[in-house]
């Protein structure tokens, strides 16, 4: 009787706790790369720029929990001697947790659902397409948003920080983007 008592007396403490952090509207966010950097095996030279276009899409529900979609189209990086590395087409799947309230936390972890080609290039204009046979990847990142009250609804800026670790065909590459973006408090 005393572990029923106690198992329903943390269950409810552990429900109001959550209910007092986790944020108090639902949440439409969208974020997009605004810089990336490559710290994966070394190919070679260190690249001289790095690039990513892509698209992070999230909703999170009221009571703090979220699901998204991480989609970068691609990761290019450019070597000092005009070569060139693509990553292209990266998909992951992501869960967050989100506190807070005019302005928030969330907490986001994701997993690799797909992977397209790897494409390279040098200066004498050939290129050359790498299918990718194995893949596997985690991501984490955490964002932050502040909200604004506008006449016609509630908006949120945001920035964020994602780092991904992938595996493709026995390459590990690591990669870091900074997400900038906008949300719909709702």
């Amino acid at each position: 009787m005393f572990k029923r008592v106690l198992f329903l007396g943390a269950a409810a403490l552990a429900m109001t706790a959550t209910s007092t952090i986790a944020a108090d509207a639902s949440r439409l966010r969208f974020m997009v790369p605004a810089q990336a950097s490559y710290t994966g095996e070394s190919l070679g030279a260190d690249p001289a720029t790095t690039e990513a276009l892509g698209t992070n899409i999230q909703y999170v529900h009221s009571s703090g929990l979220g699901i998204g979609f991480h989609y970068t189209d691609s990761f290019k990086m450019t070597y000092p001697d005009g070569g060139y590395l693509d990553f292209q087409t990266a998909s992951f799947i992501d869960f967050s947790y989100l506190f807070g309230g005019e302005l928030t936390g969330q907490i986001v972890v994701g997993t690799l659902i797909g992977h397209g080609d790897t494409e390279s290039g040098g200066l004498s204009g050939e290129t050359s397409t790498s299918p990718v046979e194995e893949k596997s990847g985690t991501a984490f990142g955490l964002n932050v948003g502040y909200e604004y009250s506008f006449p016609f609804g509630k908006y949120e800026a945001l920035l964020g920080y994602r780092s991904e670790s992938l595996t493709l065909d026995s390459t590990d590459v690591s990669r870091t983007l900074i997400l900038v973006g906008l949300g719909k408090t709702f």
